[in-house]
């Protein structure tokens, strides 16, 4: 299948927006887990939604016990894929990745297929009503018993530990949650999330919050995350509610605020909290 595009993204595809991804991936797993503690690791089989430039895929075949696990990734782009779709793996199976959109039916050879499927971060392209779709899809990737790991960031939580807060957070914070309301998206995906894998078809649900506050060792790391991230959502949010006339003038005016937040940062902790929903699927 070949490349498609949500009718609404907040986020580039390039080469910029490739290395944020990876840095990303490694920011979010040391604040968490790549596979939560609950899911057993004498899997045979993982599916990637969302899986960008297959990252996350390429630490799950470093950690995993079985070496011939069979890992697939999909993506509704696959501008970030590497050459081939697949990953190379010297001395090992390569990692193939398909284009597909999950909010529809996989094809039927991945059906019934997995032992875990991952979905992380895609509240930048996913309107409300798609939350319970693209759970149905991912459910039927799934074996009996076989588990599902769904990873979201509140985007309400960006701020810091510091009161009053800057100026400049507020405005940057608010600025993504009205351009995601204003186009249909949902900045509150966590607790959609968990709600949505409670009432359809698994159990051992398990939710855990990972959060920056108190890891002072992080504040480096999460300060550069978070105005990544404000630099890739803030200008195209900006444009989508008539604060900027075009993402150049946008994106100069998020970078004035982006470093007050840095500044800002040298003395406050920035605080993250990211959301992950476990669940087993049951019949």
């Amino acid at each position: 299948m070949g490349s498609i595009s949500y009718p609404v993204y907040l986020l580039d595809r390039d080469e910029a927006e490739t290395k944020r991804l990876n840095n990303q991936h490694r920011f979010l797993v040391d604040l968490s887990n790549l596979i939560h503690p609950s899911i057993p690791r004498d899997l045979t089989a993982v599916a990637d939604i969302g899986t960008g430039t297959g990252v996350w895929l390429e630490d799950v075949a470093k950690v995993l016990p079985n070496k011939s696990v069979y890992l697939h990734g999909f993506d509704i782009s696959s501008d970030q894929f590497p050459r081939g779709h697949r990953i190379q793996r010297p001395g090992q199976k390569s990692i193939p990745l398909s284009a597909h959109d999950a909010l529809h039916p996989f094809p039927a050879e991945h059906r019934g297929r997995y032992d875990l499927v991952h979905i992380r971060l895609l509240t930048a392209g996913l309107k409300q009503a798609d939350y319970t779709r693209v759970l149905a899809n991912a459910r039927a990737l799934l074996k009996p018993n076989g588990w599902i790991q769904w990873e979201e960031v509140d985007h309400t939580a960006f701020c810091t530990d510091a009161t009053p807060e800057l100026a400049a957070i507020t405005r940057l914070r608010e600025c993504v949650i009205e351009a995601m309301l204003k186009l249909g998206l949902w900045p509150f995906a966590p607790q959609r999330v968990y709600d949505e894998i409670s009432a359809n078809g698994f159990a051992d649900v398990v939710r855990e919050t990972y959060t920056t506050a108190g890891k002072e060792h992080m504040r480096p790391i999460a300060k550069k995350w978070v105005a990544g991230v404000m630099r890739a959502l803030v200008p195209p949010s900006m444009v989508a509610i008539g604060q900027a006339e075009d993402t150049t003038q946008a994106r100069g005016i998020v970078e004035g605020l982006v470093r007050e937040f840095e500044a800002h940062c040298e003395s406050a902790m920035a605080l993250v909290n990211f959301g992950v929903t476990v669940g087993k699927r049951v019949d």
